[in-house]
């Protein structure tokens, strides 16, 4: 039996609605994003348990992007769950936060308490289907919130946030490696507040993109500590060239494609995720330099 921690959400997923069909507002967003399953979770008969989700909100008038994607520890017996539950409560309660506050004031200690909240979830959970130890939720997290105001970034775990422009992708944190190899951190380890990265920044995120240590193999430089950028590049291209604005369902369906396709699957055999964002409007500096002001 896997636990359900949001009944209200327990039947959506990436092929529902991505955001808030409500939200009326036009998006100052392009984006697209894919989870696919690993062969060596096919061959095992394990669950996908890597997760995205990408939500659009207008809080006070201002336009938001929240972006969560969580990897699930491959050992772990329940973290196809808890990879989900983390991404939707991560962006629940960064909407909650900035409905009544401003995003510059949102700091380390506030997501700390966010983490502290999963840690309570996954432990009540834990005690109600008598599981031995919370181990069994592991799952990293990828989280980012672009505003005019300002961006949020917060990393626990590997895979990888990278921002940029046309000519160029850096990485905003390194992927965590753990003491051994192939080990990382995760969102149930005790000194959680030690391990997980966080930043604000106020530059210009034109173009974002997060992905899991699935792909790191074919879309990192190791060498260079940085995405490789002409693996990004033609994504990028696509999205940027197309009418679409908001949540692109014909990228995200070529990323799922790619995703899933014999030559990468012949590099990878884990779960593959992959969220690109880009930033509509041609002189965006000027845009968010006005806009911050206002």
């Amino acid at each position: 039996m896997n636990p359900s921690f949001d009944k209200d959400n327990e039947n959506k997923d990436k092929n529902s609605c991505p955001f808030d069909s409500s939200n009326t507002h036009i998006s100052k967003w392009k984006y697209a994003y894919a989870s696919e399953i690993g062969t060596s979770h096919i061959k095992s008969q394990i669950a996908k348990q890597d997760y995205c989700l990408i939500k659009e909100e207008e809080i006070n008038n201002s336009p938001y992007l929240f972006c969560a994607v969580s990897d699930g520890a491959g050992s772990a017996k329940y973290s196809d769950s808890s990879s989900k539950y983390i991404c939707k409560l991560f962006i629940k309660q960064a909407i909650a936060y900035l409905k009544n506050n401003d995003i510059t004031s949102l700091d380390r200690n506030i997501v700390f308490d966010w983490f502290k909240l999963f840690q309570q979830v996954i432990l009540r959970t834990a005690k109600i289907m008598h599981i031995d130890s919370p181990r069994e939720f592991a799952a990293t997290l990828l989280f980012s919130v672009l505003s005019e105001k300002g961006n949020i970034f917060v990393q626990i775990g590997d895979g990888l946030i990278a921002k940029g422009d046309k000519e160029n992708l850096d990485c905003v944190f390194l992927p965590q490696n753990g003491e051994y190899l192939n080990t990382t951190f995760f969102a149930t380890d005790k000194n959680i507040f030690e391990q997980f990265m966080f930043k604000f920044d106020t530059s210009m995120t034109e173009r974002l993109i997060m992905h899991t240590d699935g792909i790191e193999l074919i879309a990192f430089d190791f060498k260079n500590k940085k995405p490789h950028f002409n693996f990004f590049n033609p994504i990028f291209a696509m999205l940027e060239d197309s009418n679409s604005i908001g949540y692109n369902k014909e990228i995200s369906d070529f990323i799922s494609e790619f995703l899933s396709c014999e030559r990468v699957n012949q590099r990878t055999d884990d779960d593959k995720t992959l969220a690109v964002i880009s930033l509509v409007g041609k002189n965006t500096n000027e845009i968010i330099s006005k806009e911050s002001k206002d």
